[in-house]
């Protein structure tokens, strides 16, 4: 298989490339696009949920969410001591309900919905009932709780838009070290998996593996290493980008980054086979299953995202959705 080597600056612009989602119209008459996604951690021994199995973990989420309807508090008792009692119970109540969600997210994942409409983005805790309606042109953000009938705007002018890095402030970067050298020796393979369809979504799969090892260090460089392993099966499916416009100045983070510190000046080595899942920039991914490689954490760490329920949306359909739904009552 042909390899190919990797500069210091085509590994830049390999993981920028990655990194960033392009926006794409809808197919004729529809203007919006809706899924679901669960993301999961697994730790050994448990094991990973294979592709095709968002259905199953779907249902079990919502038959082990709690019942539905808004909480109240436990009615107040008399006196000062009655009050501090009540005090606690419900702060009691509250953490054990923390702990089971805690417990219920290790056991099942997290259910969230993602809409994307006109540059907007919604995003619901379909368990919470809670949902954000984030209108980055507006710089607004439209809290709702769907089970108390309520919501909030939140004017978002001048907040930071996440995903963005920014160099370390002169007072805390490393001082006293002299500038060193390391050679930063990455190598990535993919291996095709072929065609399969996940939720009647028809995808092509690729497992990546990528390998970065840090060697031969001096100065303010250290030796080191990483790897992951990525499972993905990617859809045709093209989606808007997931957060805000990001603003101009530096950008992602690149390789480079992780031992470009306290003036380390690496030399890159490298090498790439296979690349087959450079094509999946831009659309949806409807299983993901990242496994680290390196570390006493090797094999024993896994991250599994699993998206179905896709539904293009008409415009009637995305306005309704990104708009503030009738009879709901303004919070301060």
């Amino acid at each position: 298989m042909r390899k190919r080597s990797i500069t210091a600056a085509g590994m830049c612009f390999f993981v920028l490339a990655v990194s960033i989602v392009a926006a794409t119209a809808a197919p004729p008459k529809y203007v919006g696009l809706q899924y679901d996604e669960i993301g999961r951690m697994v730790l050994a021994p448990a094991t990973a949920p294979p592709p095709g199995s968002f259905a199953d973990a779907y249902q079990k989420i919502l038959a082990d969410a709690p019942s539905a309807g808004p909480s109240t508090p436990a009615p107040r008792r008399g006196g000062l001591f009655g009050g501090l009692m009540s005090s606690i119970t419900n702060a009691s109540a509250q953490a054990e309900e923390a702990g089971n969600q805690m417990q219920r997210a290790i056991n099942d994942g997290t259910l969230t919905r993602l809409a994307y409409y006109n540059g907007w983005v919604r995003t619901d805790n379909v368990v919470a009932k809670t949902a954000v309606i984030d209108k980055c042109a507006q710089h607004q953000a439209i809290q709702l709780d769907l089970a108390r009938k309520t919501y909030k705007i939140v004017d978002t002018t001048g907040g930071a838009a996440p995903c963005v890095t920014t160099p370390l402030p002169m007072g805390q970067q490393r001082v006293n070290e002299a500038p060193g050298t390391v050679d930063l020796t990455v190598t990535s393979k993919s291996v095709n998996l072929g065609a399969k369809t996940l939720q009647g979504i028809p995808t092509h799969g690729s497992t990546d593996t990528t390998q970065m090892a840090m060697t031969n260090a001096t100065g303010s460089c250290s030796n080191g290493s990483f790897g992951a392993e990525n499972e993905r099966y990617v859809s045709n499916i093209t989606v808007p980008r997931r957060m805000c416009p990001l603003p101009s100045g530096r950008g992602t983070a690149t390789p480079v980054d992780m031992v470009v510190q306290g003036g380390c000046k690496p030399t890159m080595h490298g090498s790439a086979s296979g690349m087959y899942w450079m094509n999946s920039n831009g659309k949806l991914e409807m299983y993901n299953r990242m496994t680290m490689l390196s570390g006493e954490s090797s094999g024993q760490f896994q991250s599994v995202t699993q998206r179905g329920n896709v539904v293009w949306l008409t415009k009637p359909q995305a306005d309704a959705l990104f708009s503030i739904p009738p009879g709901f009552t303004q919070e301060q």
